[in-house]
């Protein structure tokens, strides 16, 4: 999708920052259309944990609800999705934000993804069938639920988790929750690794 931004940043001599807000939509738009990725085992164990999201509950029963657990394979096309769509970013402006205003008790990683995202997905829109359109919007919706707040300082002092699994491990979490319905407040490495014993995922970390 994004040759031609690519050919036209090249004849404008544009500049980095006009090449980023062009290309990089782009990009991720055609990311989100790739085949899907084989899951990792994190995600695998994660999905055992988790019911289906509701487009899986779609596929699988033909719009009745009941989908025991979610499959590893759409668990790890939420957790892609979360990257692509840059909602880690999102929730931790909102929980900011919540903050800021003086918000009383808990503080629910409820993403506010602004408009990259949907400029993400509405190119993404242009360039597929309707059934993959529609699959896309509700993986969207399912991550725009609220979630867990993540401290990644605490995720950083989990020994179990690799630095460079850290985003990976993030990313899963808010999938994890999300599809659970269940916010709790992960701001402790304790909390953490109380979330991956109950969530399956202690020992999925290898850096191999």
């Amino acid at each position: 999708l994004a040759s031609p931004a690519v050919i036209a940043c090249d004849g404008l001599q544009a500049t980095t920052a006009m090449r980023d807000a062009a290309i990089k939509p782009l990009r991720r738009a055609s990311a989100l259309l790739s085949p899907l990725r084989e899951a990792r085992p994190h995600e695998r164990a994660m999905a055992a944990a988790s019911p289906a999201s509701f487009a899986e509950g779609v596929a699988l029963h033909g719009g009745s609800f009941g989908a025991p657990r979610c499959t590893a394979e759409e668990f790890a096309a939420l957790a892609t999705t979360w990257h692509l769509l840059g909602l880690e970013k999102a929730a931790q402006v909102a929980v900011s934000q919540e903050a800021a205003d003086g918000a009383q008790g808990r503080v629910e990683g409820k993403p506010l993804p602004g408009l990259a995202p949907r400029l993400i997905l509405a190119l993404a829109r242009m360039h597929c069938s309707g059934p993959t359109a529609l699959r896309l919007e509700s993986r969207f919706g399912t991550l725009l639920a609220a979630g867990p707040t993540i401290n990644g300082r605490a995720v950083a002092q989990v020994s179990e988790i690799p630095p460079r699994r850290r985003s990976d491990a993030i990313a899963a979490l808010h999938v994890a929750y999300r599809l659970r319905g269940e916010a709790p407040l992960l701001l402790e490495a304790e909390d953490v690794r109380a979330a991956l014993c109950e969530l399956g995922a202690t020992d999925c970390w290898s850096d191999g």
